[in-house]
C-alpha cells in the first residue's frame, strides 16, 4: 500500500507531532532527574513496563503497584492510630505549658 500525495502532509504532520511529544517527555524526564536526583529510566518499575508486551501486562503491573500502595497505606494507618492518643496528650500538655509560660512572661 503506497501513500498518496494527498495523505503525505497528514502523515508528515503526525510524525512531527509524535516527535514533538516524544521530545517533551524526554525533556520532562531530564528535568525531573535534575530536580530530584532520581533517574526514572533506572527505576525497576520502568524496566518492567518496557518489558511488557501487551496492555494486560501493563495493567497487571499497575494492579500490583496499587495493591502494594494500599498495603503500605494500611500499615501507616495502624501506626497513626497507635500514635493518636500520645499526640493528643502531648498537644494538651503543650497548650497548658504555653498558657503557663504566657502567665509567667507577662507581669
Amino acid at each position: 500500500m503506497s501513500s498518496s500525495p494527498i495523505n503525505a502532509p497528514l502523515h508528515t504532520a503526525q510524525a512531527t507531532n509524535t516527535a514533538s511529544n516524544l521530545q517533551l517527555i524526554i525533556d520532562a524526564l531530564a528535568d525531573y532527574a535534575k530536580t530530584t536526583g532520581i533517574d526514572l529510566s533506572e527505576n525497576s518499575f520502568a524496566d518492567k513496563l518496557q518489558r511488557g508486551r501487551a496492555p494486560d501486562d501493563i495493567l497487571q503491573l499497575l494492579q500490583e503497584r496499587e495493591k502494594a500502595f494500599k498495603e503500605y497505606r494500611s500499615r501507616n494507618r495502624a501506626l497513626i492510630k497507635c500514635l493518636r492518643p500520645a499526640v493528643n496528650v502531648l498537644h494538651a500538655f503543650s497548650s497548658t505549658l504555653g498558657e503557663a509560660v504566657n502567665l509567667v512572661s507577662h507581669p
